[in-house]
């Protein structure tokens, strides 16, 4: 018996040494009957004449050429030719394990609701060691009432470590909102999970995925809107998580002073901000921040220098 079409939708735009890597680790999945679906978003190098190149060759592959609309935009079109009974999302700089599908596809069937793998975090641009991010406890499911917890270890904002039913998304009209740049993986998945009433998802430990960061996207231009980012997708999560766990609002308060935390160890260590301008910076994103404070963390910072 044939097991069911997949659909692995690739948005790709301006990613052309790297694209390559990333269809061939999915031509190369164990589990054979796909749909790869990629969607050149208006790309301006080469990456369209790849895209060509490779659905020659392989006729599981789709290619949707389109004028430039963004991430969330792209990943619309291609959920517009999806046709398979499931679907997963792969961005075009990373690239995953030869056993990613079949994996994920074995543990909807095993509990019936989305699985979630861990991934392999590569940070290229700081020539960093390959870092794993796997579930700290036992495979199985796990209820959305501990949202907070999976946001914590990376397991919920995410949609490239998940695969979703294709006919929930479509009886509920799940779409990715084209207003927002930041954040738009986590207002799908929650979007699916409220409007399906999905209490329990799948976790497993295995790392399947493997992200990387290609440029200096880490340190953020405008700290307070980001914490205002921060506070919606955080706020996002409690909607999440409050129907199964009476402790939400707690755990929201707890998540946001740990960004806030966060934030400012950044600011810290940006070595593009003068001092004067760190301080400003961090005393908007915590009014209590003193210079007292500031020393201090300028103190850690040394001996955290110190010892290396």
């Amino acid at each position: 018996m044939e097991k069911p079409l997949i659909s692995i939708i690739i948005p790709v735009y301006k990613v052309e040494k790297y694209l390559e890597k990333c269809i061939k680790s999915v031509l190369s999945q164990t589990y054979k009957n796909l749909q790869i679906i990629l969607v050149d978003d208006g790309s301006p190098d080469n990456c369209g004449n790849i895209c060509d190149d490779y659905a020659r060759v392989d006729n599981r592959i789709e290619v949707i050429h389109k004028a430039n609309g963004g991430l969330s935009d792209a990943r619309n079109v291609g959920l517009k030719a999806a046709r398979g009974e499931y679907i997963g999302f792969v961005d075009s700089d990373d690239y995953v394990e030869s056993n990613y599908i079949e994996v994920l596809y074995y543990y909807y069937q095993k509990y019936n609701t989305v699985p979630i793998c861990g991934f392999v975090y590569h940070d290229e641009y700081n020539h960093e060691k390959p870092v794993k991010y796997s579930w700290s406890g036992d495979e199985g499911l796990v209820s959305l009432g501990e949202a907070f917890r999976l946001k914590s270890e990376l397991y919920l904002t995410a949609l490239w470590n998940k695969l979703f039913d294709r006919r929930l998304i479509v009886e509920k009209n799940i779409r990715f909102d084209t207003n927002v740049s930041v954040g738009e993986d986590l207002r799908f998945s929650v979007d699916y999970f409220i409007k399906n009433n999905i209490d329990k998802i799948c976790v497993l430990p295995e790392p399947l995925y493997h992200y990387m960061k290609l440029t200096d996207n880490s340190l953020m231009s405008s700290f307070v809107d980001d914490l205002d980012r921060e506070k919606d997708s955080l706020n996002l999560i409690r909607n999440l998580a409050i129907k199964y766990n009476k402790n939400a609002d707690a755990e929201y308060e707890k998540a946001l002073e740990q960004v806030k935390t966060s934030m400012i160890y950044l600011i810290m260590r940006d070595k593009k901000f003068s001092n004067k301008e760190k301080f400003i910076r961090i005393k908007k994103i915590n009014y209590k921040f003193t210079l007292i404070m500031f020393v201090k963390e300028k103190i850690l910072i040394i001996k955290e220098l110190l010892r290396r």
